[in-house]
């Protein structure tokens, strides 16, 4: 009956693998010509992914594709922005948008609050992608991370450094702590709905963690990662729900990502610091070839995959992707020829 347990899961139970998991951030995306169709017919991003049923053809789309272990819902980490009332947009070679982004201490103070079910299109499109699935392929529920989540809504865009956001949470300490902690009860209610509609598993993406200083980092991101998935493993809807992490180059120890209680390490490309012999046997891990290498010739592509694997094939708890979300000018078939150069390992 084991043999038929998904191997995504297996892992994340850190099961050592014979052959690794695979799937990709960023799988269902502008790489794909089949995706581009879609997208053109929308003209805002967002607007697609509050259509479940579009939602539910583009996570599928490169499962058919690439015949991969997981899939990921379609959406987007600032869903919940939105349903706050900071009206995101994305405009084209811009990226997101805030129209009511937050400047003041009472911009915070006079946020919406957070109804679970206005972001019921999300849930409509778990479902709808979880139904659609054969039963060995699980289903990848995400929320952003109440820090990342944060950044964007200070900064009211996308940004190198974030210097709005650095600036507004050194002068407003306190207000910026009651915004993470709003965040935070919000993504641990989006996931539990996630989880009630078919999410097998949740991905938090800390994906600005890098802007932050340890100290920073300690306080404003890690205290709240660890309040949200203290949460969710005592949740009687997602106490058993496996948690993958996700951080950009967090400045801190292998030590304190662990101390999360996470279920999974999703290691960023250039974090080459993690302690695997501090992780093994405590976390699974997720990771990490870079993205840019599937620009390379198949040799480039088999000889670095290789590397990851040799570095990981002792390790209990595997789980084969790349160190970021696959970019819109990779090509498909090289993607193809990395997830069987994996199977084959």
């Amino acid at each position: 009956m084991d043999n038929c347990r998904p191997l995504l899961l297996k892992a994340l139970n850190k099961e050592n693998l014979s052959t690794p998991p695979i799937w990709f951030m960023r799988q269902a995306g502008r790489y794909m010509p089949e995706y581009r169709q879609v997208r053109k017919k929308f003209k805002n991003f967002l607007d697609m992914c509050k259509n479940p049923d579009v939602c539910c053809e583009l996570a599928l789309q490169p499962i058919k594709a690439f015949n991969l272990d997981a899939a990921i819902l379609f959406s987007d980490i600032l869903t919940i922005p939105d349903a706050f009332g900071l009206k995101v947009k994305f405009e084209e070679n811009k990226g997101p948008i805030f129209h009511n982004p937050v400047k003041s201490i009472e911009d915070i103070e006079n946020l919406k609050p957070f109804y679970p079910k206005s972001l019921a299109y999300v849930y409509e499109a778990v479902s709808n992608i979880k139904n659609s699935l054969p039963n060995n392929i699980p289903l990848i529920g995400f929320t952003g991370s109440p820090w990342t989540l944060a950044a964007y809504s200070i900064e009211g865009s996308t940004s190198k450094n974030f210097n709005k956001t650095i600036n507004f949470i050194k002068k407003h300490k306190e207000a910026s702590h009651i915004l993470l902690a709003k965040f935070t009860d919000a993504c641990f209610l989006y996931v539990r709905e996630q989880v009630k509609s078919g999410a097998d598993v949740i991905q938090i993406f800390d994906s600005w963690a890098n802007i932050l200083d340890e100290s920073n980092f300690s306080s404003f991101s890690l205290q709240y990662l660890r309040s949200l998935i203290s949460a969710l493993k005592n949740d009687i809807v997602t106490k058993n729900i496996p948690i993958i992490l996700f951080l950009r180059s967090p400045k801190c120890s292998t030590s304190e990502l662990i101390n999360t209680s996470t279920d999974c390490i999703s290691l960023y490309t250039a974090m080459q610091n993690f302690d695997i012999d501090v992780a093994s046997g405590k976390v699974a891990i997720q990771g990490n070839l870079d993205p840019k290498i599937l620009l390379e010739s198949k040799d480039v592509i088999k000889k670095e995959s290789h590397k990851i694997l040799n570095k990981f094939k002792d390790y209990p708890g595997y789980i084969f992707n790349l160190g970021h979300g696959i970019t819109p000018n990779i090509n498909p078939d090289k993607v193809k020829f990395l997830t069987d150069t994996v199977r084959e390992f």
